[in-house]
């Protein structure tokens, strides 16, 4: 057992921990299935690959005693993978959203196709006390760079990760391109030229009970030479404090606004002057926002 599976089943989650343990083994999931067949333990393929990534978990006991086998089959300590399955999922319809929220499929209808494979379950579970994005652009290399903190809380036990979902405006670009992470460790990433969408999970270094924080930081690299007059953030539940620094390098623009929306389109309200200073920097500042999008516009 190599250190990484060794790591990943002290600290999970259970599908990140499976997935690599099957990784290290060198077996495919049909040799796995044969295997577990040969001891007479039924399990299908479809289940361990929903299992792997994330889709379901085993709950039921033929699946638990599966899971107890496949753990020997894969040559890890007994219950190691059964101990990071937590509390059992409720069954039947997921819990509607709480009121005054917004679905990350209403605001990101982009990333519709790439979420569809992933748990989004997590985002209604965490609280967001603040987000600050930093943004860096340069109009003579045409670089631009996005980095956000985010300072979380869990609203419920056992949560154990955050789904960012990132895009690109303009059809004629690339999607965003995940380069860095901290204070959490890099999940799966999905990258959709279609869409021009990007998607990143970040996993905590340990499950948070309901009311425990936690502190996320990523950078996202926006396509060189992407034209850019605006940048926004969509917030599908409140947020206590909410902030964007812009750093202009080269000739800054000569006017910039701030404004809200009450959902991804619709008119902009709460528009207001923001200040640019000489050094080409200006910052947004926005206590107890709603869900909705809040974005900075800028002319030349």
């Amino acid at each position: 057992m190599n250190r990484e599976v060794r790591h990943l089943l002290r600290t999970g989650p259970f599908e990140v921990a499976l997935d690599a343990a099957i990784e290290a083994s060198g077996l495919t999931l049909d040799r796995l299935c044969r295997r577990l067949n040969d001891s007479g333990v039924t399990v299908s393929r479809t289940s361990l690959s929903y299992w792997r990534n994330g889709r379901s978990r085993p709950e039921r006991a033929q699946s638990m005693a599966a899971l107890s086998r496949l753990e020997q089959v894969l040559g890890l300590p007994p219950s190691s993978l059964v101990a990071l399955l937590g509390a059992r999922r409720p069954r039947g319809r997921r819990p509607g959203r709480p009121p005054g929220t917004l679905s990350r499929r209403e605001l990101w209808p982009s990333c519709g196709p790439i979420l569809a494979g992933l748990d989004a379950s997590a985002d209604p579970r965490v609280d967001f006390l603040s987000v600050n994005d930093t943004l860096f652009l340069d109009e003579h290399t045409g670089e631009r760079r996005q980095r956000t903190r985010l300072v979380l809380r869990a609203a419920s036990d056992r949560v154990d990760r955050y789904l960012a979902c990132s895009e690109v405006d303009d059809p004629a670009f690339a999607p965003p391109d995940l380069v860095g992470v901290a204070h959490a460790r890099r999940g799966r990433v999905r990258r959709d030229a279609a869409s021009r969408s990007l998607v990143a999970e970040f996993l905590f270094d340990r499950p948070l009970d309901r009311g425990e924080h936690t502190v996320v930081e990523y950078e996202v690299r926006l396509p060189d030479g992407l034209p850019l007059d605006h940048y926004y953030r969509r917030f599908s539940r409140p947020v206590g404090l909410y902030t964007v620094q812009l750093r202009f390098a080269g000739t800054p623009p000569g006017r910039v606004r701030r404004y809200e929306r009450a959902g991804l389109r619709g008119p902009e309200r709460h528009v207001e002057e923001l200040w640019l200073g000489a050094a080409g920097t200006t910052a947004l500042v926005a206590p107890s926002v709603r869900p909705g999008t809040v974005g900075v516009r800028w002319e030349w």
